[in-house]
């Protein structure tokens, strides 16, 4: 099977930009927002740590995105990054709008109160931070929010959810570095 090299600079090509993007892994986290009266539950692909000292979290949103709303009003966010026995809640997060339909109600999201933020939190993950906005950053289509964490949990005995062109993946085996 020869399938060609994908390369270029057309950037506004969707076909283009999607093969380049699907190329990449990322860990699926679930954020959750709520102001106004109304709670979220979002998938976000797009989600890392950034510093240790503080610790600070990145994440893209877009402005279209009922999240991104309830964030602007709160000041505050949960990140929850996914196990990998939670493909099936980022799925139901990630194929449907609070615009449109309360997702909370298509699957059993299993919350617990947050200790900090008034976002709930999704038991389970692997590692949950509730999150203060400390700096925002228009890019185009997403904004980008560092959040810096108030109080934080970590389970050693999850496994990251993955995400890769357009699949849920488990973490495999580990490669040792090379000795240099």
């Amino acid at each position: 099977m020869n399938i060609p090299i994908t390369e270029g600079d057309d950037f506004n090509n969707p076909d283009f930009y999607r093969s380049l993007w699907r190329q990449t892994t990322t860990t699926v986290a679930l954020l959750t927002s709520a102001a106004e009266g109304r709670e979220n539950v979002m998938a976000c692909e797009w989600a890392m740590l950034v510093n240790l000292k503080p610790l600070r979290f990145v994440i893209s949103v877009a402005p279209r995105e009922y999240t991104h709303q309830l964030i602007q009003a709160s000041g505050e966010f949960g990140l929850n990054f996914c196990s990998d026995q939670q493909a099936h809640l980022a799925h139901i997060a990630g194929s449907y709008s609070l615009h449109d339909v309360n997702k909370w109600e298509l699957a059993d999201f299993p919350t617990h109160p947050a200790q900090r933020i008034r976002a709930p939190m999704i038991q389970g993950c692997i590692l949950n931070a509730e999150c203060r906005v400390v700096a925002r950053y228009e890019l185009g289509d997403h904004d980008l929010f560092v959040g810096e964490a108030l109080w934080a949990r970590y389970d050693p005995k999850q496994r990251p959810l993955l995400y890769h062109r357009g699949k849920y993946w488990k973490l495999g085996e580990g490669i040792p570095k090379p000795q240099v």
